[in-house]
């Protein structure tokens, strides 16, 4: 098809040393190591990148010549999970799908090897096609799509199946041959059983002759251990129907998911049995000639709901495994289907292999965007209506250039070179150099592969949809004013044609002590500015009038142009955007989203005005993260580039010692007001608890002194000062938020809780 990606296999092989090959679980549960990767420098820094960032360094430190990647154990992960995090788990239960049989009747002169032919039942086609349905039903009659390790076998042959209670089945069709490297010849079959000897329930006669489906590379057979090693600690009874364990969940344990949950991670299942779309090796040197099998999936409404909210509150989603990761993008194109073509549905919930392409294109083709929080909750209403729980069948083939729409990072295992799973984790680390440079460090250190293996968690490569980023680094006072030197002759190269001699930069204001040296570090490079006062977030009213009176005395002093954007018209949508975040931290998703919504109004008010640059004040402030304030302003260009205009985004390192001697210099010359919280009535609030706490009187709005001795006021917010606030004060703040937060909630006081 022309929508189907273009990948070649052999651009994800590696070399897998046979002693890496994990054939014993690691003991006890949950006792393996976790690699964790996240998108090399320069790539999108996203707020769960920085936050990641920032506890691996506490756990274990990086190895930052690799690209950020660290090693660490799997127990370390709720210490490393930000408490916002939404956790999706694939519940689906392994049953016993491996069964051996011998040719019967006209069949018995076909050979047979010692101890039977193996017949591993992935998935039933009638009476019905759902493995939790069919499990529960009289075997006789059922028809399974099988892999039968018998090229020799023909449509018409039985076979008679071991056990108490022999069965017989018949190759009712042979669908393709199975390949396997190391492994008999076999046929995709469809089998139908003819009888058991007995009225016998389905899930009765796997449970009694069938055996737990350790993959071949174990090189061993099942033993009754493995019945507890290769199911996850919660796999539901209820959506029995994997031939193959999730395998990523196979780490968990029942305290470590406590120890998530008390952090406050929030956490919902889907159900994708897992069958030959997952495992089935690729045998083609082209993606696109490759076929999936489909694969089953059930998921309730309420997940649906819970997963679209966490969408909307910017929380970020991590599937545990690549089968929930298939099943989240799965749905979304369902839902996506749904809104877009209702009439589509009449022949069952179902995607196509490359049908999640061809809906991409179709959308981009009509200008028309559908969030996944969007599409779920159509799902959701679908699900309503079918009596809380969705089921359908997905054979979607995730492969590099796909954009995944519900995961800011995967936990899994590590895989197959000659599978569809290293084509996924390919697409979400950003392509096979990226991805050959993880495994190669997972083989040079030595992690155990495979289903029993160690785990890895990869961040999304363009989670965020930030094309770049700042480093976590800054460089030299220096090289930050060669930079600034160098765009402003590239502007002055670009634009010699139009008779432009600098850069018209809109310069984001959000108070004027944050203003004075970046106007000033603009001028002497000979930059044209405009100061835009656009903060929808600061209150009170009164609080919003000091500092934008101030900041537009301070442009008319330096004769530079100041604009007056909205305020009163957009407060309202900006506590709308701030619903559920209200008690976020100070860095935290509150402020990324009030980054955004500035960072928009400023990007849009640019491109209406032909500036050919924008930044923001924001990121002088120490109490600010330099990349989260960063990452807002490159979105916001990345948007307004997508469609065609040509604007860019500052990034520079006004934090510097340099930088902060101007700010806090003019900031005394000119007697500016000394704010005492960031704006927000939420800021305001939590500074108030603090205050409160330490014996100081409330903030009064307009008392506040004002800046006067630059040594003195600098040390008043030196790094050192900030670091101590965010290291040990601000979880005793939030601790007293909360406990306000459930004494309100529980009638204790008024609603207005700012």
């Amino acid at each position: 098809t022309a929508v189907a990606p273009q990948a070649a296999l052999v651009d994800f092989h590696y070399d897998l040393p046979g002693r890496l090959i994990a054939k014993e679980p690691a003991l006890p549960r949950g006792s393996s190591r976790l690699l964790v990767a996240l998108p090399e420098v320069g790539a999108a820094r996203t707020e769960l990148t920085q936050t990641l960032r920032m506890q691996l360094r506490e756990l274990r430190g990086m190895q930052e010549s690799l690209g950020d990647v660290a090693d660490l154990r799997f127990a370390d992960l709720a210490a490393l999970l930000p408490g916002d995090v939404h956790l999706v788990f694939n519940e689906s239960r392994v049953f016993a799908a491996r069964l051996f049989g011998t040719p019967s009747g006209a069949s018995a002169a076909s050979p047979a090897p010692p101890g039977g032919i193996e017949v591993m039942f992935l998935s039933p086609e009638a009476p019905s096609n759902d493995p939790a349905v069919a499990l529960r039903e009289p075997v006789v009659g059922q028809v399974w799509r099988c892999l039968v390790r018998s090229a020799a076998l023909r449509v018409g042959d039985t076979l008679t199946l071991d056990g108490p209670k022999p069965a017989e089945v018949r190759i009712a069709g042979i669908h393709s041959f199975w390949e396997e490297e190391g492994e008999d010849d076999g046929i995709d079959a469809s089998v139908e059983f003819l009888s058991t000897g007995a009225a016998e329930i389905a899930e009765h006669v796997f449970s009694a002759a069938g055996h737990v489906p350790l993959p071949p590379y174990m090189e061993r057979a099942a033993r009754p251990e493995d019945t507890e090693y290769y199911q996850t600690v919660y796999a539901n009874p209820e959506t029995p129907g994997s031939v193959a364990a999730p395998t990523a969940g196979l780490h968990f344990t029942d305290e470590l998911l406590d120890a998530l949950a008390a952090k406050g991670l929030r956490r919902d299942h889907v159900a994708l049995h897992v069958s030959a779309g997952t495992f089935r090796p690729v045998t083609v040197a082209e993606i696109q000639d490759h076929t999936m099998h489909w694969e089953q999936f059930s998921v309730t409404a309420g997940a649906l709901r819970a997963i679209s909210d966490s969408l909307d509150a910017g929380r970020p989603l991590v599937p545990v495994g690549t089968t929930s990761s298939r099943c989240l993008e799965s749905l979304h194109w369902l839902g996506v289907k749904a809104l877009v073509a209702p009439d589509a549905e009449a022949a069952g919930l179902g995607l196509g292999q490359w049908e999640a392409y061809e809906l991409a294109s179709e959308l981009a083709a009509r200008g028309t965007q559908i969030s996944a929080a969007e599409s779920l909750r159509a799902l959701a209403a679908k699900a309503d209506a079918e009596g809380g729980r969705l089921v359908g069948a997905t054979a979607l083939c995730i492969a590099p250039g796909y954009d995944f729409k519900v995961c800011d990072a995967l936990v899994t295992n590590f895989h197959q070179a000659d599978s569809t799973l290293m084509l996924l984790v390919g697409a979400l680390v950003g392509g096979p150099e990226r991805l050959s440079s993880i495994y190669k460090h997972a083989v040079d250190q030595e992690y155990r592969f495979l289903s029993y293996g160690d785990a890895c968690l990869l961040v999304n490569a363009r989670s965020g949809d930030a094309a770049a980023a700042a480093a976590a680094a800054g460089p030299s006072d220096e090289l930050m004013v060669s930079r600034l030197r160098d765009a402003v002759l590239r502007a002055q190269d670009e634009n010699r044609e139009k008779d432009a001699s600098k850069m018209k930069v809109l310069l984001h204001s959000c108070c004027a002590p944050c203003s004075g040296a970046m106007i000033e570090e603009m001028h002497s490079q000979g930059i044209d500015v405009t100061i835009f006062f656009y903060n929808p977030n600061i209150h009170p009213k009164k609080e919003y009038m000091i500092r934008k009176d101030e900041n537009k005395r301070y442009a008319e002093k330096l004769g530079i142009p100041f604009v007056d954007a909205d305020y009163d018209d957009d407060v309202g949508e900006w506590y709308d955007r701030a619903e559920g975040m209200e008690f976020e931290p100070e860095r935290g998703a509150r402020c990324t989203m009030c980054f955004d919504m500035r960072m928009e109004k400023t990007a849009a008010h640019a491109v209406k005005h032909g500036f050919s640059h924008f930044t923001t004040t924001n990121a002088t402030s120490r109490w600010k993260d330099q990349e989260q304030v960063n990452g807002s302003g490159v979105r916001a260009a990345t948007a307004a580039q997508a469609l065609g205009h040509e604007l860019d985004y500052i990034m520079y390192d006004w934090q510097t010692e340099r930088m902060n001697e101007r700010k806090y210099r003019i900031n005394a010359e000119e007697s500016f007001y000394k704010q005492e919280y960031c704006g927000c009535s939420y800021s305001l609030r939590d500074v108030n608890s603090y205050r409160k706490r330490e014996g100081i009187a409330p903030v009064k709005i307009g008392q506040a002194g004002v800046y006067s001795d630059p040594v003195a006021d600098a040390e008043e917010e030196s790094p050192e000062v900030v670091e101590k606030f965010f290291r040990d004060e601000q979880l005793r703040v939030q601790q007293e938020v909360y406990k306000e937060r459930k004494r309100l909630r529980d009638g204790g006081g008024d609603e207005n809780n700012w």
